[in-house]
């Protein structure tokens, strides 16, 4: 019998199948159906199964868990991604994300406010230009010295 990811992408199912682990820590048939299609629908069906062969078999469900999050997070916040919402303190959005997506509904990306942009604003002006012979400002070609 066909796993459920195997079952939603179409392919042939079998005891070896790569994808059965990735999806046991999800408790419902459906929600394991529908994380395979986003995940494999973001990355595309090929890509999904190169990441998951590549790995050793005990890490498969945590690179699934992975690449669910990143795909949520992109989709939410396609410049940071999961990594800029767990750095900002907006975590809970890419966890309610991937709820969203096992319940089988759709995500779009979030409108950030004018305060979200102004703190990249803010730290894109804090970036000094350095010299890369003297590691001193001056009028000659300039590096971004991101650590001033």
């Amino acid at each position: 019998m066909s796993c459920n990811g195997c079952r939603v992408l179409r392919s042939g199912c079998s005891d070896e199948c790569i994808l059965r682990p990735c999806l046991e820590w999800i408790k419902s048939p459906q929600a394991q159906a529908n994380a395979t299609l986003f995940v494999s629908k973001f990355f595309g069906r090929s890509d999904l199964m190169s990441f998951v062969a590549a790995v050793p078999q005990p890490q498969r469900p945590v690179l699934f868990q992975s690449l669910l999050f990143e795909a949520c997070g992109r989709t939410i916040n396609p410049v940071n991604g999961a990594v800029g919402l767990l750095s900002t303190g907006n975590w809970h959005i890419c966890r309610a994300a991937v709820e969203t997506v096992l319940a089988g509904d759709v995500i779009t990306p979030v409108a950030w406010d004018a305060g979200a942009h102004k703190c990249m604003e803010t730290a894109a002006s804090e970036i000094s230009e350095v010299s890369p012979e003297s590691g001193e400002s001056d009028k000659g070609p300039k590096l971004l010295n991101l650590f001033a």
